[in-house]
């Protein structure tokens, strides 16, 4: 009679092995991840309402056109001061980037940075005051009870220590 053949040794597979140390790998970086933030249940609450004109078309439906209104007029304007905002930003990242960096040119050109940003927040001010002003006066009241005021404890959250 013939000799019964022996089962082949089965080995396992390289891409089995290697699939296995990666897993293994991204369950460690997923707990070190969490060991060092910690695991924050995320709070329910309801999404926070400002007084940018936008968010009081969304508040005041039936004032929707006159606030459209302001914004059209103000659009070319607010426009303008973004591009500057930005234009003022890659004139300090260029200057960060050469090779003949000077300090005091640096300092200017973060000042320019800070003055076109707050030309864009006067005039981001100037049409939330338009938009506000728009409103009847039970309008204002309605958003006044709406909107959530700043507190100390949002301040605490943006500087606790992790």
């Amino acid at each position: 009679m013939s000799d019964p053949v022996p089962a082949p040794k089965r080995q396992p597979s390289v891409l089995l092995i290697v699939s296995l140390c990666l897993n293994i790998a991204l369950i460690a970086l997923v707990a070190s991840f969490y060991m060092r933030t910690g695991i924050h249940h995320a709070e329910p609450h309801e999404g926070k309402r400002g007084l940018s004109a936008q968010s009081l078309m969304r508040m005041v439906p039936a004032e929707e056109g006159k606030i459209g209104a302001i914004l059209d007029a103000h659009r070319k304007r607010m426009r303008e001061l973004r591009r500057a905002a930005m234009q003022a930003r890659v004139e300090s990242f260029d200057l960060l980037q050469s090779k003949e960096f000077k300090a005091e040119d640096f300092a200017k050109s973060l000042a320019a940075v800070q003055a076109a940003d707050a030309a864009l927040e006067a005039e981001t001010m100037k049409v939330t005051a338009e938009s506000v002003a728009a409103l009847t006066p039970q309008e204002r009241a309605a958003i006044a009870g709406e909107t959530q005021r700043p507190d100390r404890s949002e301040l605490r959250r943006l500087f606790r220590k992790p």
